[in-house]
């Protein structure tokens, strides 16, 4: 059976091929291991390709695999309607956060979904497809120990599109890099995020760790890793000290992200001397009055201490905030920008706050006083980062008098949002 997995384009990224799929490498890793002859398995990688390059770029196969999240549904759609066209006896197949967040709307694009974490139903799909008898529905209900699972495999990518430059900032940027993931899961629960995998963080373990970092070393001269985990620095101190350990007997370069509290100075230094250099820290707004209504449990005083520490040990600090969410004061611009003065992050990626399916802000809307357009297209948080003749908007507007007090219009923030990333496109911040 020929087995495709399709990986959307990322027009929407500055540099989309600095991010692989490590969803499609997971999952097809597990296919090659548990049918190592029944099937011709393919990575059909679509990134940086523009519309007219997309349908010359896929191979006929028996079955195609999606991933699918809102933020590039449009895409996705388009896509499966072609290669419906192109292979109508091919069966599309389709798991991710827009899936379980839409079951009854993605049936009537898909010929099966899957529901929940898909290790094993990955493998039944591929059976009954075989079988001919492809359910509509599969739903895993079980959390995955991930540790029972291999590292992706990196073979489905051309050995080109693995290891690239510009992972990491600074005097490390030449250095080839890639993507890892060492960890699952998020305990936190902020209200304009729609992560599916809420609940206890699951951490790989330490010697599991050490085996995928030799072996992206060995087989792809890997010398930098960007973590994608919600937790590069885990709070937990214990598991964060056997990690970052692990890490640093590989002798690797690297940039994660981590909570803005609950990091102390000794877990700081471990994680300098087991080669990070740059940690992006979630504040999300410098209005600790809007952090509380975001439900982000963080306090933002202790943050900037903890960007403090960062300079102090020589980590890079990449801020991460957004503008646009309920509750800020009239004064939110001067007010951020003083912040970044003060904390002087190496960099800020700032975003535009978009409601997205599956958040609490989403399938609430009207309970924060926020009116959702009749219909949305495009869930996008940042512009003008690059670009300042790029225009923000908005894909909702606040009642004039919400539970947290009066609005500030559409079109202001908007001019707020488009205030401040001027200050950073001016002063060198977006860079990176």
């Amino acid at each position: 059976m020929r087995i495709g997995f399709i990986t959307p384009s990322s027009r929407e990224n500055y540099h989309p091929l600095k991010n692989q799929s490590l969803v499609a490498l997971y999952l097809l890793t597990i296919l090659d291991m548990e049918f190592p002859k029944e099937l011709d398995l393919s990575l059909i990688d679509l990134r940086g390709l523009n519309e007219q390059e997309v349908l010359n770029r896929i191979p006929e196969n028996d079955l195609f695999l999606y991933s699918v999240t809102s933020t590039e549904y449009d895409e996705y759609e388009n896509l499966v309607k072609n290669v419906k066209k192109l292979y109508p006896k091919a069966k599309n197949v389709a798991g991710g956060p827009h899936i379980n967040i839409y079951p009854t709307g993605s049936l009537e694009l898909f010929d099966a979904i899957a529901l929940g974490e898909g290790e094993e139903t990955i493998k039944e799909i591929v059976n009954d497809t075989s079988a001919s008898r492809l359910k509509r529905i599969y739903q895993q209900e079980k959390k995955v120990d991930i540790n029972v699972y291999p590292f992706p495999s990196r073979k489905f990518y051309s050995r080109s599109s693995i290891a690239n430059s510009g992972i990491l900032p600074g005097k490390y940027k030449d250095l080839p890099g890639t993507n890892v993931l060492f960890s699952r899961g998020c305990p936190y629960s902020c209200r304009f995020c729609a992560n599916m995998t809420r609940g206890p963080v699951r951490f790989r373990l330490p010697e599991l760790i050490m085996d995928e970092i030799e072996y992206l070393k060995n087989e792809y001269s890997v010398e930098a890793l960007a973590l994608k985990d919600d937790q590069s620095i885990p709070t937990n101190k214990q598991i964060a000290h056997k990690s970052l350990e692990a890490i640093a007997k590989t002798n690797i370069k690297w940039r994660g992200q981590s909570r803005a509290n609950g990091i102390d100075l000794d877990t700081i230094k471990l994680a300098k001397e087991s080669g990070c250099v740059e940690i992006a820290v979630g504040i999300e707004s410098v209005s600790q009055k809007v952090v509380d209504i975001v439900n982000k449990k963080i306090d933002v005083s202790k943050a900037k201490k903890y960007l403090a520490d960062l300079k102090k040990e020589g980590i890079e600090r990449r801020l991460l905030l957004m503008l646009g969410l309920p509750g800020e004061p009239n004064d939110i611009v001067d007010q951020t920008i003083n912040f970044i003065k003060e904390s002087e992050p190496s960099t800020v990626l700032f975003s535009l706050f978009c409601p997205v399916p599956g958040s609490e802000f989403y399938n609430n809307a009207g309970k924060y006083g926020i009116k959702l357009d009749s219909y949305i297209t495009s869930f996008r948080t940042a512009f003008g980062r690059f670009d300042e003749n790029e225009k923000a908007h908005l894909t909702f507007e606040y009642e004039k008098t919400t539970p947290f007090g009066t609005s500030i219009s559409r079109e202001r923030i908007v001019e707020n949002y488009e205030q401040v990333q001027s200050f950073l496109r001016n002063n060198g911040l977006n860079e990176y």
